[in-house]
């Protein structure tokens, strides 16, 4: 068996992670549009309230504080004080120059990330071995069909 690095492991670690989150991701995002879609759908069916043998289903009112949005913020300040919100509009739409750190990696062309590699990511987001074996495969089909699978891409992720 291949020896790996500490640094190597942490790698393929983060190159698995990262193909295995956007199947996961657009699966998420998929799940939320169609819960809007079906509780939207839902709240046209209802008039006040409905009670069956099986579900339960009502619409409730409820009334809470909500913060000003920083926009709302900005024009309240500047209705009361004109001159100085005029400093403000100009100090908010200054560019600065920005420096982030990225951490750039990848797996070299020609080397690949073995199914253990994935299971492995797998096994440490909570699922059982046999789990992550039964999911692995369509996972990776799901990635590929998206075309994040790539394996020899470069990757970046801000720090």
């Amino acid at each position: 068996m291949v020896e790996r690095t500490e640094l190597e492991i942490n790698v393929r670690n983060l190159v698995a992670y990262d193909i295995l989150e956007k199947p996961l991701s657009s699966l998420e995002g998929k799940a939320k549009r169609r819960k809007e879609k079906i509780a939207n759908e839902l709240a046209e069916l209802l008039d006040v309230g409905e009670d069956g043998e099986r579900i339960f289903a009502s619409i409730e009112y409820r009334e809470h504080d909500k913060a000003r949005t920083l926009r709302e913020g900005i024009d309240a300040f500047k209705k009361e004080h004109p001159r100085y919100g005029d400093i403000l509009e100009g100090a908010i739409a200054q560019k600065r120059l920005a420096r982030d750190e990225v951490l750039v990696y990848g797996i070299k062309p020609g080397f690949r990330l073995g199914t253990d590699d994935y299971l492995r990511v797998m096994v440490s987001l909570g699922l059982s071995r046999e789990q992550a074996c039964g999911m692995y495969p369509h996972l990776k089909e799901i990635s590929e069909k998206l075309g994040k699978a790539a394996e020899d891409k470069q990757r970046e992720i801000l720090l």
